[in-house]
């Protein structure tokens, strides 16, 4: 598939025709062209579609074209490596699912407007035309949303806004098993299936991770107080691997909390916000390949940890999960359920401290490189599978990937690996 084959001129009509809600159109015209001239998409390539049409019929047809403008998400075509590394496992699958069957189960038992309930509680962008390889969605950009910094933590603020749209997103799959009386997984298996911490050799995701503990080692002696010398230094080597491979259990659906659907790769870039004239902010969630039935506490704690410093966490982190079960349970009463039923807030905030390491443990997997500086002709597979060097100069010469790293390093010891070496020492 190519960039100027991705389309027929049908389905640009099938397009234009779910935009539009009208058939009475003539299309003119349609191009797509990439979003950038970097590599904005590590597991798609992210187009841009103009489709010029005259609407109206024949007789009463506007003389001037009306420009509609799409955001175009496909497979990788233009790098091997890249292809392989999205297409492996079930991402494109899962996403498909989001956008198709699942969306019109969930939506069936929303009371919202139309708009409202094909986009999750105005939580994702709606979706316009989808096939296993392509996705063309509403194009955020034209309603003002936007990517901020990647590398700038989140105010607490933006926070609020995220938590209460995550708050929104998870009660739709609640909303749908009190419903239905029965879980998501009885009628989507696929949801049960992991994306990306499989640990099968040869599988693309689990040889970047290998590399990425790795590098969760050579960071550890790069912190001046863990690094060689410093107490406990070979015996925190020893446990970094075993920690961070509990990952492949620790993301298992759970067998003693509610699962939800969960989004599990709530970074920067796949979260765009916009700003009404009042100051007050919204938040669009994109990316659904990582779809998982977990504890709703694992989005929680992996975005707060992924896009927060530590500072904030500690001094508004019960107050932002409080916000979120409050938000939850505002959701669930407007279809007459009670939270305390459903998902009771001590049962929420026990299930929080429960995830905070597989929070912290993803977070390393995800920050060591999502913060890297990524040159536009990278060779990506390099990048995945040898980083040393590049997170060596890193730490030395860049002071938010020093610092973020550093949090990042001392909560995976003081939560996960010296509560493991005080367990060996007994």
């Amino acid at each position: 598939m190519s960039a100027t084959s991705a389309l027929s001129r049908d389905e640009c009509r099938k397009i234009v025709q779910k935009q539009l809600q009208r058939d009475d159109f003539e299309l003119m015209s349609f191009t797509m062209s990439p979003l950038s001239s970097q590599m904005k998409g590590l597991m798609g390539d992210h187009l841009k579609l103009r489709v010029s049409v005259l609407v109206g019929d024949k007789e009463n047809r506007d003389t001037e074209s009306t420009e509609l403008q799409f955001f175009l998400k496909a497979v990788p075509v233009g790098d091997d490596y890249r292809r392989k590394f999205a297409a492996s496992g079930v991402t494109y699958q899962k996403e498909v699912l989001f956008y198709s069957e699942l969306q019109r189960d969930v939506q069936k038992h929303l009371r919202c407007s139309d708009y409202e309930s094909s986009t999750y509680f105005g939580t994702v962008p709606q979706c316009y035309y989808l096939r296993p390889d392509l996705l063309v969605l509403e194009d955020l950009v034209l309603a003002g949303f936007r990517v901020l910094d990647s590398k700038e933590p989140l105010d607490l603020e933006h926070c609020k806004c995220v938590l209460k749209a995550l708050a929104r997103f998870h009660a739709a799959s609640l909303v749908y098993e009190e419903r239905e009386g029965r879980r998501l997984a009885d009628a989507h298996p696929l949801l049960l299936e992991e994306s990306f911490y499989r640990k099968e050799r040869g599988f693309s995701h689990y040889e970047a991770q290998a590399e990425s503990r790795r590098v969760t080692h050579v960071l550890l002696d790069l912190i001046p107080h863990f690094a060689p010398g410093t107490a406990h230094n070979e015996e925190l080597h020893r446990f970094v691997n075993p920690v961070m491979e509990d990952v492949y259990e620790l993301l298992k659906p759970s067998d003693k909390y509610r699962n939800v659907l969960c989004h599990r790769d709530l970074w920067l870039n796949n979260m765009l916000f916009a700003e009404d004239a009042k100051g007050e902010l919204s938040v669009r969630f994109v990316d659904f390949q990582t779809l998982h039935l977990e504890p709703p506490a694992h989005d929680v704690l992996l975005f707060l940890h992924l896009n927060t410093t530590r500072e904030l966490r500690q001094t508004h982190g019960r107050k932002l999960l409080e916000l979120y079960h409050q938000s939850l349970a505002d959701v669930l009463r407007q279809h007459d359920l009670n939270v305390d039923s459903v998902l009771p807030l001590h049962i929420f905030l026990q299930s929080c401290d429960d995830s905070k390491p597989v929070a912290i443990i993803i977070t390393i997997y995800i920050l060591q490189a999502l913060l890297l500086p990524l040159q536009q002709d990278a060779d990506l597979e390099s990048f995945l599978l040898d980083r040393t060097t590049l997170t060596k100069a890193a730490y030395e010469r860049d002071e938010r990937y020093r610092s973020r790293m550093t949090e990042a390093m001392e909560e995976l010891v003081e939560t996960c690996l010296l509560p493991r070496l005080r367990e060996h020492h007994r």
